[in-house]
């Protein structure tokens, strides 16, 4: 393989300094989830995952979006400045719901999102709607069920977006961590199923990016 390295803090300066167009509200949010949560900071999407997000979501157009793992709202409030649509989001905490509502209003999105909270496993049997793009960042160890629960509510040209699927490189190592090896179960379930096109990228801590086949 060529073009490895790894990912330093001057690289990832460069990045974001050349790569992100951060508004000065998601900015607001990630420092202040960086400084008041910092125990749970890594929850939060990266500044280029969240553009990375934004690009996928204006180049199809997605107009009804579903997020599992809504956190402190940074990524739906990024999701929700690339859409003139809907975001559905789903996290069992309302605690962080209830700030990042107050961010959204801030924001002037919160009309856009339609916070749920609840656990996702049961949220979605209530859900009877499709969706264009399917952002999945809730709890690693029901990934397998959230994917096979959220292929029925895709869109026929729709994509699904897992983060964390490299888990800090740990996925390539051996290791005895059971969410590890979920995660890595998760992927290698993923590929055999072949059901979607997909792409694991190394962006932030990994997405995996699944799309339906097209059908000659």
């Amino acid at each position: 393989m060529s073009g490895n390295f790894l990912l330093n803090e001057r690289l990832e300066h460069y990045i974001y300094e050349n790569g992100v167009n951060e508004t000065e509200i998601e900015k607001e949010l990630r420092e202040y989830n960086n400084k008041e949560h910092s125990q749970s900071a890594h929850l939060q999407i990266s500044p280029e995952q969240s553009e990375f997000l934004k690009l996928i979501i204006n180049i199809g157009g997605y107009k009804n979006i579903l997020e599992l793992g809504t956190y402190l709202g940074y990524s739906a409030l990024s999701m929700a400045l690339a859409t003139n649509g809907k975001i559905t989001t789903i996290d069992k905490d309302k605690k962080t719901n209830d700030i990042a509502k107050k961010y959204w209003e801030k924001a002037g999105v919160n009309k856009k999102i339609y916070s749920i909270t609840g656990s996702a496993l049961e949220e979605l049997d209530k859900l009877n709607e499709k969706y264009d793009f399917i952002f999945i960042d809730a709890d690693k160890t029901n990934y397998i069920q959230y994917y096979e629960k959220c292929k029925t509510l895709l869109s026929e040209k729709g994509v699904m977006a897992f983060d964390n699927v490299l888990w800090k490189g740990k996925v390539s190592e051996n290791t005895d961590d059971p969410k590890v090896e979920k995660i890595k179960a998760f992927n290698s379930y993923v590929k055999r199923d072949n059901y979607f096109e997909i792409s694991l990228i190394s962006i932030g801590d990994g997405i995996m990016l699944c799309k339906k086949k097209n059908t000659i």
